[in-house]
């Protein structure tokens, strides 16, 4: 079947949609990284793959394939199938694409497969691999086409509500219309020693990439808003095109009182559901902090999580170390565009936030918004 011509398309067109992604990698590649919005509908899974590549290894590509027909023979008609049913559940027009490592035999063979049947799917010349090259290229050489607002301001302060809000509200708001881009709602971590605790899940770098790039390559709005966040969110690296537009982005300072602040963390975090890894996790995190704040301070606040004083511990935390923290790498020295206080309902706050800013914003010179 590798000599025999199929359709293809390249991972380029297939972003720009009219396409259903169907990634025939095994569940442990397609976990690595993925096209956002793909299917993945492995032809091997993983423990199928280690036997091909244990034959191709011993014996040579000849052998690799038999292992794989064998491998993929007994639920073959099966997962035709199924690929038949997610076809036609496709819009007029809305083909198939079929996904694998780099363009290989994977995807020409179930491209194949299914024209035998029928079902006229393309597949992704490069693969994934292509695809990734796509991704990074495009990080690379992006540049913000409209002004970028960098919202600022200590933990609990209800930046990631007001970015939350603004998305919600955006689409019924009058020109100009914000453009809000979540950092670490697409990194799934907010950004602290403790910002990975009560996430759905743990993002690889990879899937940010391609998330962000996602949101980055068709402007959304007439001005960006995004968090003043420093190189890294987690585990999780920023793009240096990115980090600059933060960095260089009109200065905004968000406040709020120190209770409410608490209060938001409290809710956000959830102590009350987390798990005993979780807890486990935490109290990792207070060790690294502990190093930092008076050991008194540290004791006092262990008890205060054993007593379940969730907000007391959120309130010390502020104080003696993310407050001060916070205040000598993002605050000292440098010059706000304006103070925005948040309030008790993130919708008001985003309604008020847009209407103020966008004047604000055109009393900047070099700042004026496309037409």
């Amino acid at each position: 079947m590798s000599d025999l011509q199929v359709p293809s398309v390249t991972a380029a067109k297939v972003m720009e949609g009219g396409f259903l992604v169907v990634d025939v990698r095994s569940p442990s590649e397609y976990a690595e990284g993925h096209m956002p919005g793909s299917i993945n509908m492995p032809l091997l899974n993983d423990a199928q793959r280690g036997v091909v590549g244990l034959a191709y290894k011993e014996h040579g590509a000849a052998k690799a394939r038999v292992a794989a027909m064998d491998e993929v023979t007994p639920g073959l008609t099966a997962y035709l199938h199924e690929l038949v049913d997610l076809a036609a559940l496709q819009p007029r027009r809305r083909r198939l694409a079929i996904m694998c490592w780099r363009g290989g035999e994977r995807s020409r063979n179930v491209v194949l497969l299914l024209a035998l049947i029928g079902v006229h799917a393309v597949a992704i010349s490069g693969g994934y691999r292509a695809y990734r090259r796509e991704v990074l290229a495009g990080l690379d050489q992006w540049a913000p086409t409209v002004p970028v607002v960098t919202l600022y301001g200590h933990t609990g302060g209800g930046k990631s509500a007001l970015l939350r809000a603004l998305t919600e509200t955006a689409p019924n708001l009058s020109q100009p219309r914000p453009w809000p881009l979540n950092l670490e709602e697409l990194a799934l971590h907010r950004g602290s020693v403790l910002g990975g605790l009560n996430q759905p899940g743990e993002r690889q770098q990879k899937d940010f990439d391609a998330l962000l790039w996602d949101q980055l390559r068709h402007p959304r709005g007439h001005y960006l808003v995004m968090e003043g966040e420093g190189g890294k969110i987690g585990r999780i690296f920023l793009p240096a095109r990115v980090a600059e537009a933060v960095r260089t982005g009109l200065p905004v300072l968000v406040r709020a009182p120190l209770e409410a602040r608490a209060a938001r963390i409290v809710s956000e975090y959830g102590p009350e559901k987390w798990t005993e890894s979780d807890v486990v996790r935490f109290r990792r995190s207070l060790g690294v902090i502990g190093a930092r704040i008076p050991r008194k301070t540290l004791v006092s606040l262990e008890t205060a999580f054993d007593d379940g004083r969730f907000t007391d511990v959120v309130r010390e935390l502020l104080v003696q170390y993310y407050d001060p923290l916070y205040e000598r790498s993002c605050v000292e020295g440098r010059r706000f565009l304006w103070e925005f206080e948040t309030g008790v309902d993130p919708a008001e706050d985003a309604q008020r936030f847009a209407r103020d800013i966008a004047r604000l914003i055109e009393e900047v010179p070099s700042s004026g918004f496309p037409s």
